[in-house]
């Protein structure tokens, strides 16, 4: 069953950016000559490559995540085998699914459910779960975005 889902803190992650980046720019145009003024320049580049890749995510299509009899569909639609998964996160409501031999969580497997399919999707996940003996863990854990 498919589950629509949304990225975690894409909004607020997006506006934090923003604020940066205006502070930033602010510090240039203040700064003097020197590897301090190149600094700023390689972190605003990389602050607005990160501002595309938020508004990207924020206005796509809904993303969803499908639980399968013994596999799941990514909001990035890549397919991962219950063999592939070791252990699946939750924190809050927010949701991970950790692979096999990786110490964070990918992006594409780490989510909220929206709030309207929420509870519908928590209950098949812990069905899933169930039906492929994975373990739960309900602690903090690092995604890799």
């Amino acid at each position: 069953m498919s589950y629509l889902t949304v990225y975690p803190k894409a909004k607020l992650m997006l506006v934090g950016m923003l604020i940066l980046g205006i502070f930033l720019v602010r510090n240039y145009q203040l700064s003097g000559e020197g590897f301090l003024k190149y600094f700023i320049l390689f972190i605003m580049a990389f602050i607005v490559i990160n501002i595309v890749i938020l508004i990207r995510r924020v206005f796509s299509p809904k993303p969803s995540i499908t639980l399968c009899e013994d596999y799941v569909i990514s909001t990035k639609n890549k397919r991962y085998d219950a063999s592939q998964i070791e252990c699946v996160y939750m924190n809050y409501k927010r949701i991970g699914i950790k692979l096999h031999g990786r110490r964070l969580v990918p992006s594409d497997l780490c989510f909220y459910f929206e709030s309207s399919q929420e509870n519908a999707g928590l209950e098949e996940l812990q069905e899933w779960i169930a039906r492929n003996q994975k373990e739960v863990k309900h602690k903090f854990f690092q995604t890799l975005t």
